[in-house]
């Protein structure tokens, strides 16, 4: 028989127990009975991306209003943190949002970044969706569990690399590549691929640390090389000192890159006459269709957001299916599974595998007029390529 101190006792765990039931796996419940769902997002606001992260954080921001809209009774919460583009400051950012509660996280966009924030995270049994991390290893999902990505691994984009760069009718190539976890994955994919039919330059393979700000000397020795093409995995700032460095070296091979430094904010940051920059090429991420009207949202604010297009859609996108996912039955990690089935996204049809990783809608292939007051801003992406068809018309 319980005694009325033994009921009190009860009363008192049952009305605690209901008062934070909801905080829980990112959700809490507020005074007015609806529940706060947290979503972490791991944003570079420090490193090599920074000048991107306002603009990941406007589709992110974009995506919370919508959840907000389409969901009566729960409250769409991000929690933003900086992932810097390395493993240390992402593991710090994955450490906080864990204690802050968040049900899944956003992120990060460097893949050095997500690699260290996935120790953090999984441990913690939280799932992440990068927009942006590319780097072949985190395919792996005994290395990288609860890791998923809306964007392919760089082991698809070498491949329609070293197609564009043959395309355009380079006969040797060069490379200059970060040597983080990003330029060095991308450089590898890409000198496999281009080596399977045609030769390396004699400059070969050049790295640099992402901090690098003097290129003057690989520059000259890819054009004392006489190198037909060099191929630039960087992100937007190196890529634009390196094509600098390469004019000044008097250098009049092809210049291409990967999606690091893709879109109109290369013009920004190069700081010679806009024709610099002519016919520079570069692969980005092709969306395929797209669906809903965020990409829409983006074209009209595009002057203000600016960053990467793409990465923008991708983080709008990884957040969404987060927050749709939180709202299933089962668990966020089932949830997002089968959210991520069929996905119509801003970024275009979406389906995980079973790693965690999207096959893509292969590549858009892009080429810079070197004149930023053209109608499409000097940035076109006449061609595209895919694993099936390889280098085609657009």
């Amino acid at each position: 028989m319980k005694t009325n101190r033994t009921i009190a006792l009860l009363l008192t765990a049952t009305l605690f127990a209901a008062a934070f039931a909801g905080c829980l796996g990112g959700e809490e419940e507020t005074e007015d009975d609806t529940v706060t769902v947290k979503i972490g997002f791991l944003n570079p606001q420090t490193g090599p991306l920074e000048a991107d992260a306002p603009g990941f954080s406007w589709g992110v921001a974009q995506a919370v209003d919508d959840l907000n809209a389409m969901y009566e009774g729960v409250t769409f919460e991000a929690v933003e943190v900086n992932s810097g583009c390395d493993g240390t400051v992402g593991g710090t950012g994955a450490q906080t949002l864990v204690d802050s509660g968040v049900v899944a996280v956003v992120g990060a966009a460097c893949s050095g970044a997500s690699m260290g924030a996935n120790a953090i995270l999984s441990a913690a049994g939280i799932p992440m969706i990068s927009y942006a991390s590319t780097n072949p290893s985190l395919s792996s999902d005994a290395d990288y569990p609860l890791f998923y990505r809306i964007v392919p691994s760089d082991a698809i984009q070498g491949p329609a690399a070293a197609d564009m760069i043959a395309d355009a009718g380079a006969t040797d190539l060069a490379i200059m590549h970060m040597t983080n976890d990003y330029g060095s994955g991308l450089a590898d994919a890409v000198e496999a691929a281009w080596n399977e039919t045609m030769p390396m330059c004699s400059a070969g393979k050049i790295g640099y640390e992402e901090t690098a700000t003097d290129f003057a000397a690989s520059a000259q020795a890819i054009a004392d090389a006489g190198c037909s093409a060099v191929f630039l995995s960087s992100y937007i700032n190196d890529a634009a000192l390196i094509i600098e460095a390469l004019h000044e070296a008097n250098y009049t091979g092809h210049i291409f890159s990967g999606d690091g430094p893709a879109g109109v904010g290369l013009y920004e940051k190069y700081a010679g006459n806009d024709s610099g920059l002519a016919n520079v090429m570069v692969t980005a991420p092709r969306a395929g269709a797209t669906y809903g009207d965020f990409d829409a949202r983006y074209d009209a604010n595009a002057a203000d957001v600016g960053s990467i297009k793409q990465y923008v859609l991708t983080a709008y996108d990884a957040t969404m299916i987060i927050g749709k996912a939180s709202q299933t039955d089962g668990g966020i990690t089932a949830g997002i599974e089968s959210v991520g089935t069929n996905y119509e996204g801003a970024s275009g049809l979406l389906n995980f595998l079973d790693n965690g990783d999207v096959g893509g809608a292969g590549y858009d292939i892009c080429t810079y007029s070197g004149d930023s007051a053209d109608a499409d801003g000097g940035f076109a992406c006449a061609k595209y390529w895919t694993a099936e068809g390889g280098v085609q018309t657009a």
